[in-house]
């Protein structure tokens, strides 16, 4: 008895693993952008009538981004967007993406309910569906007037949870068959204080015609090797909103930037690490903007219309599209840089942040303000450096040789606005200065 009580034991665990356990509460799905995500035959499993290719999901996008949403109060809603696919018995004829018709519009005041002994899931509300509107117990909708008041989904869930599957008869041998990816909750973005450098491995750089596809050129393991002096440089996003490249004395040039044939080389003007930069994270567009001319990520040469042709030509800001890894450790942007052609990078974090500096306000004085022909940086730290910025940029003044009171010769400067920026391990503090 015990024996046989044991083994219920472990065909229930395994019935359980392979079913997947189905938490649909506060989720978000999607179709699975995947041949045979949709398909339909004379059978369950059977998908002789028609099945979706890769080529037509492509086609059908302003369907696979329509969203299904299984809100934690027991409401349900259908995210179309702008449009979703159309065909005839709606209206549009030949199929095509379309405007969402009524009661398929997303209005539609639904409700889910889950039936864990039967593995349904039922759907009330006329208008509201899983997959496709078309589709529901009895058949398929003529015209959008017979819209039905719910419809019932069998359900099974891969192991993992992210993968829900619909085989659905639909009146006599008909079978209906839908796969829904669950869309991950978006990670919180946190770079302030965080250094990053490009990673160390195949298709951590690569460019194509189309994002994702890096048929152009794509970097390969010996290749990370061979440009080291690129895989070193730090992207330092400081928690003062201040940006840092910081480049060593060597990182890789090409033609464009002086050096022919490429090679580790110096770094140029302005993108050697002495810009005065600033970024700024917008979370809603999933977006890093890095505002001063000869501040960037990844390559130099990249902005948001173009590659440069030479140093001269430098942008005043640059806009790169970032996702996250769960972990928050491993950064990707996919940046369209004009016409058909997308940039690839991957980033990873660097766990040691003791470099990144931290903003201190009243780090550092400079006096007098406004000056004429000599100025006193004066600070109760031991300062590491003081940089003489102009309004474009330019470094004008930089030197490591510094005490607790320095005095700096400006009389050869012309009348106008500067920066002076001073540095410790650990701090970092800017002030303005005027020489009339």
């Amino acid at each position: 008895m015990k024996k046989n009580y044991l083994l219920l034991l472990l065909m229930t665990a395994v019935v359980s693993t392979a079913v997947g356990q189905v938490d649909l509460k506060g989720s978000v799905w999607k179709l699975a952008p995947e041949a045979n995500s949709l398909a339909v035959g004379p059978g369950e499993g059977n998908f002789t009538w028609w099945s979706i290719d890769a080529a037509t999901v492509t086609t059908r996008a302003c369907l696979y981004d329509d969203e299904y949403k299984f809100n934690a109060d027991g409401s349900f809603e259908n995210v179309l967007g702008d449009q979703t696919w159309g065909e005839p018995w709606s209206g549009t004829d030949p199929e095509a993406c379309a405007t969402p018709v009524s009661p398929f519009d997303g209005t539609a005041i639904a409700t889910w309910d889950f039936d864990a002994d039967a593995m349904e899931v039922t759907i009330t509300g006329k208008g509201a569906y899983l997959g496709l509107s078309k589709v529901h117990n009895t058949g398929e909708l003529a015209s959008p007037d017979d819209a039905v008041a719910s419809i019932t989904y069998p359900v099974s869930m891969s192991a993992d949870g992210k993968t829900m599957t619909i085989d659905m008869n639909y009146g006599g041998d008909g079978w209906w068959h839908f796969v829904l990816a669950k869309q991950e909750e978006p990670v919180e973005v946190k770079l302030g204080g965080t250094t990053w450098k490009l990673a160390p491995e195949a298709n951590s750089l690569a460019v194509g015609p189309g994002e994702g596809n890096f048929t152009w050129w794509s970097i390969d393991t010996a290749t990370v090797t061979t440009r080291a002096c690129l895989y070193d440089d730090e992207y330092k996003f400081n928690a003062d909103g201040s940006f840092e490249n910081v480049l060593g004395d060597q990182t890789w040039g090409e033609p464009w930037s002086g050096t022919d044939p490429e090679a580790c080389a110096t770094p140029v003007s302005p993108f050697d690490g002495t810009a005065i930069a600033t970024w700024d994270f917008d979370a809603d567009a999933m977006e890093v903007t890095i505002t001063g001319k000869g501040a960037y990520l990844g390559l130099s040469k990249v902005h948001n219309t173009g590659e440069l042709a030479s140093p001269d030509d430098a942008v005043a800001s640059i806009t790169y599209p970032v996702s996250m890894s769960a972990d928050g450790k491993t950064m990707t942007i996919d940046m369209n840089y004009g016409g058909d052609g997308w940039w690839h990078f991957v980033f990873a974090k660097q766990e040691d942040n003791s470099n990144v500096r931290t903003l201190d306000r009243n780090l550092f004085k400079v006096y007098p303000n406004p000056a004429k022909n000599e100025i006193t940086v004066s600070s109760n730290e031991n300062l590491s450096k003081v940089t003489i910025y102009d309004v474009t940029g330019k470094v004008m003044f930089s030197t490591s040789d510094v005490n607790l009171n320095s005095t700096v010769n400006v009389s050869a400067f012309s009348r106008g606005i500067y920066m002076v920026e001073v540095l410790t391990d650990n701090k970092t503090s800017v002030k303005r200065l005027i020489l009339e």
